[in-house]
């Protein structure tokens, strides 16, 4: 599941950098970003499927046994947790995956399940969620289980969301291993 951020170097990789502006790069920090949107935003976007997102960014260190100690994207690695609330689905859809560092920032969902790229946008309480039309897959197993994709449409390819106390993400934070 831990997947590198970035090239060993002398400096990050941008991609890393990116990552590191919105979150530091220490072991158990975690950032929340939430978007609930009012009866009045989706009558004004009737195409929008998406109605709430939540988005978890975390740190986690590497083994440091088995860590090759020449950088920050050596030691950590930087974890996600997504929601979903859609119009017309009852359900909660969740996803997690790593996010990596390159020329932007990518949070991927292992085994194909595709991914979303992020951006910090001013204010600084504020994240950019963009969904590729390749989408993303909820409720994701690699053993094959049952899964629903997000993929972009007219009114859901670009989600800014805010930055939000860390009780707002419980229910996606997973238990420390």
């Amino acid at each position: 599941m831990a997947a590198m951020c970035g090239p060993a170097a002398a400096e990050p990789a941008s991609g890393f950098s990116a990552l590191m502006s919105i979150l530091a790069p220490q072991p158990g920090a975690k950032a929340c970003y939430v978007r609930s949107y009012d009866a009045a935003h989706l009558r004004a976007h009737p195409k929008q499927r998406i109605t709430a997102m939540k988005f978890l960014l975390g740190v986690k260190a590497y083994d440091p046994k088995t860590a090759d100690k020449t950088g920050p994207d050596d030691l950590y690695y930087y974890t996600f947790s997504m929601s979903v609330a859609r119009r017309g689905d009852k359900r909660l859809l969740t996803t997690a995956g790593d996010c990596q560092g390159g020329e932007g920032i990518s949070c991927v969902v292992d085994c194909d399940g595709g991914s979303v790229a992020l951006d910090k946008m001013p204010p600084a309480d504020s994240l950019i969620v963009r969904l590729n039309d390749h989408g993303i897959q909820m409720f994701h197993d690699c053993d094959g289980g049952p899964v629903v994709w997000v993929k972009a449409g007219v009114d859901d390819k670009v989600f800014r969301l805010n930055k939000a106390a860390g009780d707002a993400c419980k229910a996606l934070d997973e238990p420390e291993e």
